[in-house]
């Protein structure tokens, strides 16, 4: 996998964080908030956090950023705070799938109650087939989720 780095319009800009070697925007962990410019959020991709880069990730990011922006042009304190979730399925045979989901302190995070995820599931691995690209493809990238 080739190293993985924000676009050249932020590495080459004032925004990029001077001590990440990728040009991510520094931002604090929980608000998501830049550390060097107040009036600026980042998620996803481009900000430099201690967790994977994933849709699942992003999709939690998502409306915690929009809650902190909102509160932020109202001058009042930042109200919603991102703890590190992120996801990554991972197959572990032609039909199985454990789904691991994780915080900043990399406890674990079930999204499905009464079902135990860590564990290859075929269920699991139907999800990351079918369920996964479709909530993608039709459900985050049109905002709906």
């Amino acid at each position: 996998m080739p190293p993985q780095s924000a676009p050249a319009w932020l590495k080459d800009s004032a925004l990029a964080d001077p001590a990440s070697p990728f040009g991510y925007l520094a931002v604090d962990q929980y608000s998501l908030q830049s550390t060097r410019w107040p009036d600026v959020f980042a998620l996803g991709d481009v900000a430099n956090l201690p967790t994977s880069k994933t849709g699942a990730a992003i999709r939690k990011q998502a409306p915690m950023v929009v809650a902190n922006m909102l509160a932020a042009r109202r001058s009042e304190p930042l109200p919603a705070r991102y703890d590190g979730y992120t996801s990554c399925p991972l197959v572990t045979a032609h039909n199985r799938m454990l789904l691991a989901e994780f915080d900043y302190q990399l406890k674990p995070t079930p999204s499905f109650p009464l079902i135990d995820t860590m564990k290859p599931r075929y269920d699991m691995w139907l999800l990351k087939r079918h369920g996964l690209p479709a909530m993608y493809w039709h459900g985050m990238l049109r905002g709906l989720l």
